[in-house]
């Protein structure tokens, strides 16, 4: 069986551009902007910086500081700026990092805006994937940036499967991700969203009632199980038309009967048919 995030990240791979420093101003108070990519990651390795959103993203980003050393990733695309606040040299390590459509990844919407892990907090094999990164980064020797690229994203996977484990509890797709019984269904609707899925085959899934998986489901995700279940289709359903999947080939891999009931529920959902928000989108 997978793990509680193998699913998603099947559906939804995460890839990191060539890592390179950012650079940064000399003095300490002009800034340097962002644009809105797929997302950010920031890597401090050294120098205190500020972050703080641009326009209309300043509300989601707010404004942080960091005096040591620590990874800062953006999941969604918000435009930001960066500003040294030291004359004594920053190190910053900066790359897009794309994970599927920020409008269709589940996770993206379930993780913070600004996700921080300091790297005093890192430990075990996290901290030796930082070491490796520096000590890359200071050789700079042949592919030095698919190098750092390629361990940066394992330093990202480890940053996000920490942050789902430190979930439970919590309100919403990641604090049910880390509750084993509800992870066993969530798991089974990524993993087979076509398949004919009744609140008592998904109960069966968890090892629990109907009643008790209707309620611990609500409680925790925020909406219940065929409600979730339905987004997850129309949002796998958005994935396979951006893809040029025809809206009969879709409709199966989904989970739905016909074209016709696809489009009557991706109707109901999202105002308008498959085909619409498909020329949309071209």
């Amino acid at each position: 069986m997978n793990d509680r995030l193998t699913t998603l990240l099947q559906r939804f791979a995460l890839h990191i551009a060539p890592i390179r420093p950012t650079p940064l101003p000399k003095s300490v108070f002009p800034d340097t902007t962002l644009p809105a990519q797929p997302g950010w990651l920031h890597l401090l390795l050294r120098g205190p910086v500020q972050l703080e959103g641009v326009g209309d993203t300043q509300p989601a980003v707010g404004r942080h500081q960091w005096l040591q050393p620590a990874l800062v990733w953006l999941p969604a695309p918000l435009a930001h700026t960066l500003r040294p606040l030291s004359d004594q040299g920053t190190t910053l390590l900066s790359a897009p990092v794309h994970f599927g459509d920020p409008a269709l990844n589940p996770l993206i919407d379930a993780l913070p805006p600004v996700l921080v892990l300091p790297r005093r907090e890192m430990t075990g094999p996290m901290a030796a994937t930082w070491t490796l990164l520096v000590n890359e980064y200071e050789a700079a020797g042949c592919a030095h940036g698919e190098v750092l690229a390629r361990l940066a994203e394992v330093l990202l996977l480890q940053a996000l499967r920490r942050t789902v484990e430190g979930a439970r509890g919590r309100v919403g797709l990641l604090g049910a991700l880390s509750d084993d019984r509800l992870r066993r269904v969530l798991d089974a609707m990524h993993a087979r969203p076509e398949h004919p899925w009744t609140l008592e085959s998904l109960a069966t899934e968890a090892g629990l009632s109907r009643t008790a998986l209707a309620t611990q489901f609500r409680a925790a995700v925020g909406v219940p199980p065929g409600d979730y279940l339905t987004g997850w289709r129309l949002r796998l359903a958005r994935t396979l038309l951006a893809q040029g999947r025809a809206v009969k080939e879709v409709a199966e891999a989904v989970g739905y009967t016909s074209p016709a009931a696809l489009t009557r529920v991706f109707t109901q959902r999202l105002g308008h048919p498959p085909t619409h928000w498909w020329n949309d989108r071209r």
